[in-house]
């Protein structure tokens, strides 16, 4: 038999009334957490993931026309940074029909290697300006030992290894997971969580395949091949889709409902973070760079606006309309005047919840409803 969820305390309609509660995972907490989030992936339909990394290595390898060089760029880069932190986001569907629900865990594990490991500048002042704690990384980030050549994982541990033993239920959940861009995401959770990467993309293919029994689920691929969207950085993905539902809501179609976990038990290691906030327009001209591709090399001291929204209403005004067929599901959001509002995201936590928001419509199709 499947073990019952908790009663909800969010769902639907008053979702435009709430913030996403995210679990804060930490080494001083990670032992009263864990029952709660061994649970939420045992039971889940789908995960989504996401990672902060100290960095990727030389982009141009990264971007090399052979798919055996670009993983070369990817292996050596798994291999000499690290892993910041690791975004758990848990999606339980509990019912598909007439109207989708889920029920969402989201959490944050702040993450430490043993290892010595490459940080890049540009990487550690990206995560800064968006709120990332390195002082509590340090101190209380999880430790991990990456994978060696000499090591035998799972069998011997020199240390508590938390993480792997994570990854592991990740793996032994069986559900589908779902990412964001996520190659280099699986390529560094494989050499940090799991084994040594193999020395070539086919055999590293064939292991996932093996790995991940119900597939991955790449949300940026979803949106680049098969719905076309205009940008596919996730907070556009993401804002995109709540406003579509938003719009829809007003057309009286059906809703989403989502539920979160009350999490009473550890309830002071939750944050709450306002992900569904809509911004209006700042007056500013829009910078096309951060409007296209979610990245400026002025960043914050642009003098543009680096609004999502706004870009999202400057495509949809140079695109044709589409006519719609058929009803489609909406979520309410709220609206904020002026400056652009602090969702969370580029946290790991968030963007795992962002990331698990984009592809609902597909999962529904794909697995069961929970009860």
């Amino acid at each position: 038999m499947t073990e019952p969820v908790a009663a909800p305390d969010v769902q639907g309609a008053s979702l435009s009334e709430t913030k996403v509660p995210v679990v804060q995972v930490l080494a001083s907490n990670i032992n009263e957490i864990w029952p709660s989030l061994v649970h939420s992936i045992k039971y889940s339909s789908f995960i989504a993931l996401d990672l902060e990394l100290s960095g990727l290595g030389d982009r141009k390898n990264l971007m090399r026309k052979s798919v055996d060089d670009r993983y070369t760029a990817i292996v050596e880069a798994a291999k000499s940074r690290s892993v910041l932190a690791l975004g758990v986001s848990c999606w339980r569907v509990t019912r598909d029909e007439p109207e989708p629900e889920y029920y969402v865990q989201t959490y944050n594990i702040l993450t430490l290697s043993r290892d010595n490991y490459t940080v890049e500048p540009d990487a550690l002042q990206f995560l800064v300006e968006h709120g990332f704690d390195f002082n509590k990384q340090y101190k209380e980030g999880v430790s991990y030992t990456p994978s060696t050549e000499d090591m035998i994982v799972f069998k011997e541990k020199k240390a508590p290894e938390p993480i792997r033993d994570l990854f592991a239920a990740i793996l032994l959940a069986k559900c589908p997971v779902v990412t964001h861009n996520g190659l280099i995401d699986i390529a560094f959770l494989y050499q940090s969580f799991y084994a040594p990467l193999p020395p070539t993309m086919s055999i590293f293919v064939a292991d996932l395949q093996d790995m991940f029994k119900s597939g991955i689920l790449d949300t940026k691929c979803v949106a680049e091949f098969l719905i076309r969207e205009t940008a596919t950085y996730l907070e556009y993905l993401f804002r995109k889709c709540n406003k579509r539902m938003t719009d829809a809501v007003a057309a009286g179609k059906p809703s989403i409902n989502l539920s979160f976990s009350e999490h009473k038990a550890i309830k002071h290691w939750v944050n709450h973070v306002e992900c569904f906030a809509s911004n209006q327009s700042t007056g500013r001209e829009l910078c096309e760079s951060y409007a296209n591709h979610g990245y400026c090399k002025s960043g914050k001291s642009c003098s543009k606006s680096h609004n999502v929204d706004e870009a999202i209403n400057s495509h949809d005004k140079k695109s044709k309309k589409r006519k719609v067929e058929g009803k489609t599901p909406a979520i309410l959001s709220k609206q904020h005047n002026g400056e652009v509002v602090d969702t969370g995201c580029h946290r790991a936590g968030v963007d795992a919840f962002m990331t698990g928001i984009k592809p609902q419509r597909v999962m529904t199709r794909h697995v069961s409803p929970v009860v």
